[in-house]
């Protein structure tokens, strides 16, 4: 991954966009070769496990490619992950040293330091400004380099070290932890050669190429369509990564008016939140080239509204559903400029083969719903220490490597790829199979009114289907309005036996922790 951006190296366009600053590639190589220099001194060495749980921030970028470059392998997690949890995963992946935000440092210092684990603290602030940077250290503290605490600033007194590992690029480089929303979560090794060969493939997504173009990082590394799309491959391509610790509408807004921003990566609330806001239509979005969703049911009208508003401003942006799983790095299928269906996902990358097959692994024909496999050179090496999962996940057929998304869809027969929910969440009543996620579609297309939906399945005191809404804040309808027309509109697009019995409004739905809904904590 270090590698790939050496041919950047003494550019002096901008490779990352943070707050009000611009770092050039040039820089950005500078404090990366730097950061090689901290994490060795530190006793980092090729092979070592380090833990990753930061934000989208500069220190962040500078921590992973140096990482990589030393030919240590990073185990990332979510950045809000409590520290003790932080803690528990490091040991669980024998790391050696972890990096987190200094937002940790004086409330969770004695634990780390307790954790026997070297801990070295990034200040988001680092590098915006001497001021933001100090009143950061002013509120979380500063590790003072004792007691196993370190901060990354030191790396800023260290040499340049140009050297870098040889490590075999098929070996795992990076651990991503799994979604877990059926159950418990997995860890999943990906190797350099599979990030690079997804990114290889991702000029081909937007119409005029990602060199030059500005690309909204605001999903964070931990999750893998942020990790790859985000970050590497505008870094690989020489774009601009415009990193976001969190999404900020009005800054995204600035960005995408001013012609900083033109790829927008996101889920479905991210652009309800952009298309509520009263200056996104107003402002300048002819620099908007591709707007690209998954992660979570994607409305049809989300997806119309958006792209009616692009042509009417004269922009060739589009919304553009994709998608994806951890275990091949990321996006695998994803709708485009040339080739787009609307309710589908798109068609494979190049490279990349999709199949739709039954419960003995045969093929199945064109329309017909089955369990979607993927096979290609972007697929995980396996879960970390399971040899049991691994074998039941990745599956050799015809001398080929095939990965079992557990996922349910069709093909139809133009290759476009149809979703219709995860296998675990497929409920029979009275024999007929019901697909909460079609249920699901149907109630967040009200994107005035519903915020997310979760259909789920209790047996007792007989089976029956229960409707959980979130209800939008903005929403002028009563929540009796709301269920009714929720349940006009299932009735009248689905069978009897996916009417739910009862419509129950909560605050907000438990979640995993890559930010998915738990089902079985939402049925507990």
């Amino acid at each position: 991954m270090y590698r790939s951006l050496l041919k950047h190296e003494n550019k002096t366009t901008t490779a990352i966009r943070f707050e009000n600053k611009e770092i050039s590639y040039k820089t950005l190589l500078e404090n990366i070769r730097k950061t090689v220099s901290f994490f060795r001194r530190l006793g980092v060495k090729e092979g070592d496990v380090v833990t990753l749980a930061l934000p989208n921030v500069p220190g962040g970028i500078y921590s992973l490619y140096a990482l990589n470059a030393i030919g240590a392998v990073l185990n990332i997690v979510h950045p809000l992950s409590p520290a003790q949890e932080i803690i528990r995963t490091a040991k669980e992946t024998e790391s050696v040293a972890i990096v987190v935000l200094s937002t940790l440092c004086k409330e969770h210092g004695e634990a780390f330091s307790q954790s026997g684990i070297s801990t070295v603290f990034v200040n988001p602030m680092a590098d915006v400004s001497f001021v933001m940077k100090t009143l950061c250290y002013l509120k979380y503290g500063k590790p003072k380099g004792k007691n196993g605490l370190y901060d990354l600033e030191g790396c800023k007194k260290e040499q340049e070290d140009h050297t870098y590992s040889r490590r075999d690029p098929a070996l795992p480089c990076i651990y991503l932890h799994s979604g877990g929303t059926t159950g418990a979560s997995k860890i999943i090794e990906l190797s350099a050669n599979a990030l690079n060969n997804l990114v290889a493939r991702s000029d081909d997504l937007l119409p005029y190429g990602i060199a030059g173009k500005g690309i909204l990082a605001v999903l964070p590394a931990f999750h893998g369509f942020g990790l790859g799309m985000g970050i590497h491959a505008p870094l690989y391509w020489g774009a601009t990564s415009a990193l976001m610790t969190k999404f900020d509408v009005a800054k995204t807004l600035n960005w995408i008016h001013s012609g900083k921003v033109n790829v927008i990566l996101g889920v479905p609330l991210l652009y309800q939140k952009l298309m509520k806001h009263p200056n996104f239509a107003e402002g300048d979005l002819s620099h908007i080239e591709c707007a690209f969703v998954g992660g979570d049911n994607v409305p049809p009208s989300l997806i119309e509204s958006f792209n009616a508003l692009m042509e009417k401003k004269g922009s060739v942006g589009r919304m553009l559903e994709g998608y994806g799983l951890t275990e091949t790095v990321t996006v695998c299928a994803v709708n485009t400029h040339k080739a787009f269906r609307m309710g589908s996902v798109g068609k494979a990358l190049q490279g990349i083969e999709i199949t739709v097959r039954d419960e003995r692994q045969a093929l199945l024909p064109p329309g017909t719903v089955g369990e979607v496999y993927v096979a290609g050179n972007t697929l995980m090496n396996g879960y970390y220490k399971d040899v049991s999962a691994t074998e039941k996940a990745v599956l050799q057929i015809d001398g080929k490597a095939w990965v079992r998304s557990g996922d349910l869809g069709y093909l139809d027969e133009e290759g476009y790829l149809f979703l219709k929910g995860r296998i675990k969440r497929v409920y029979k009543i009275a024999g007929i199979n019901v697909y909460p996620a079609e249920v699901e579609k149907i109630a967040t297309d009200l994107t005035e009114d519903v915020h997310a939906a979760s259909l789920e399945l209790f047996e007792s005191p007989k089976p029956h289907l229960a409707l959980f809404l979130i209800r939008n804040k903005n929403s002028s309808r009563s929540e009796e309005e709301i269920r009714d027309v929720v349940m006009e509109n299932i009735s009248r697009r689905m069978t009897k036996y996916c009417i739910p019995e009862k419509v129950i409004f909560l605050e907000s739905f438990p979640k995993t922790k890559v930010g998915k809904i738990d089902h079985k904590a939402m049925k507990e």
